[in-house]
């Protein structure tokens, strides 16, 4: 019985080949569409919260209480013993950088302009957050007498610093004095996170700490090797160190957390329109087969042929040209996608416009197994309620109606 069902369903649907076909494709182009699309804006927002996170906030930053708002250097960690020793027992925590952070002004002899003044271990740094790979100009070293500075491109750009030129970075210390100190030029970064790029300059640690005339440093980042236990661990430090304030990287980066929510709905509204899409298609051509074959299903029904196999044969229909455009669909786009994610999408010719957002000229996309259940779900449910109105018009017919015409 099912391989007459099968064997009638598909000699239905190639008797109109053109319009299976183009419904078909119209089903498949927006399947891979949908695909390219999700797994491309959801690599971007990957990306640029990666940067985030490994060139600033990590998945928990921890300050001293007020510093975030205040950002004043007399605010610092003091108890830096007690929290390594917390720190290094903990295995779930893949690594961890000390920071000293101020803010400053940064003069040439031609220009000045505000600056975020970042101290640093390099080779902490180049492990967490592998800021040597963000060098575009220079080298990543603080020279000599660690009397060099690595500057953000963006600030670099607007000062018309190079490689090699002395900068003078004045700030006020612990002591409420301003200190300045002239330091020469090794490195530019270009991280995509902008308040650095923008305003962020790097210099020794051990510079900074003699610099502002202070001990301790203003933050603690670290990187967990299980991101489920981010916030589980984050409340522990709460309890245990009542004298900070530690916050993950979406409370202190709210705008990246508010895009990802955005591409979720991005992602629901993407699913509507292939489920729009495929239930009209799968529709249209349903509805014109079981007209165009009204004379014939009234046949099949005047001689016994039960309603259920009918509606069988019509749900087949419904179900091959979903389930084809599925596949193909699923394929183009997963293949597309695994390309992307090995490559890249290069935008180097739109590199001045992503820079403005902080977003990286190459692109690679994401690739998750719930882009094809969605996407299958989509169909599926299209199949279904594409063939309610068809099924409901044959089954008020009656058959001597039908055979009349």
């Amino acid at each position: 019985m099912y391989k007459l069902i099968f064997k009638t369903a598909i000699l239905s649907l190639f008797r109109r080949k053109v319009r299976t076909f183009l419904v078909i494709f119209m089903i498949a182009v927006s399947l891979w569409a949908l695909l390219f699309m999700q797994g491309i804006y959801e690599g971007m927002y990957k990306q640029m919260i990666d940067n985030a996170i490994k060139s600033d906030s990590g998945h928990i930053s921890l300050y001293a209480k007020g510093f975030k708002q205040e950002k004043s250097i007399d605010l610092q960690i003091t108890n830096l013993n007690e929290i390594e020793k917390e720190l290094k027992a903990n295995n779930d925590i893949k690594s961890y950088v000390k920071r000293v952070q101020s803010g400053g002004l940064v003069a040439t002899a031609g220009y000045s302009n505000p600056t975020q003044i970042y101290g640093i271990d390099l080779n902490e740094e180049k492990i967490q957050s592998q800021l040597d790979t963000y060098i575009i100009d220079g080298e990543y070293s603080f020279g000599k007498k660690s009397r060099g500075v690595i500057v953000g491109f963006k600030l670099a750009k607007k000062l018309k610093l190079k490689i090699g030129k002395k900068i003078i970075l004045s700030s006020q210390t612990i002591n409420n004095e301003v200190n300045s100190i002239s330091l020469k030029v090794t490195g530019i970064i270009k991280t995509n996170n902008m308040p650095i790029d923008k305003m962020g300059i790097f210099i020794d640690i051990q510079k900074a700490k003699k610099f502002f005339g202070i001990e301790g440093v203003s933050q603690i980042s670290i990187i967990f090797k299980d991101t489920n236990e981010i916030k589980k661990y984050q409340e522990y430090l709460k309890e245990k160190f009542k004298n900070l304030e530690i916050f993950r990287w979406d409370e202190l980066y709210p705008a990246l957390l508010q895009g990802q929510v955005m591409m979720e709905q991005f992602s629901l509204i993407s699913y509507l329109i292939v489920f729009f899409t495929a239930t009209i298609g799968i529709f249209g051509v349903v509805l014109v087969s079981v007209l165009e074959r009204l004379r014939e299903f009234g046949i099949l029904r005047a001689i016994g042929t039960k309603f259920r196999i009918l509606s069988a044969i019509i749900f087949f229909e419904s179900f091959f040209i979903g389930i084809i455009g599925f596949i193909i669909g699923s394929v183009l786009g997963g293949a597309t996608l695994y390309y992307f994610n090995i490559y890249g999408l290069d935008l180097s010719s739109y590199s001045n416009a992503l820079d403005e957002f902080g977003m990286d000229a190459v692109i690679y996309a994401v690739i998750k197994y719930d882009y094809f259940i969605m996407a299958f779900a989509s169909v599926a449910i299209a199949m279904v309620l594409s063939v309610l109105i068809p099924l409901k018009i044959l089954k008020k017919s009656k058959p001597t109606e039908m055979i009349n015409g």
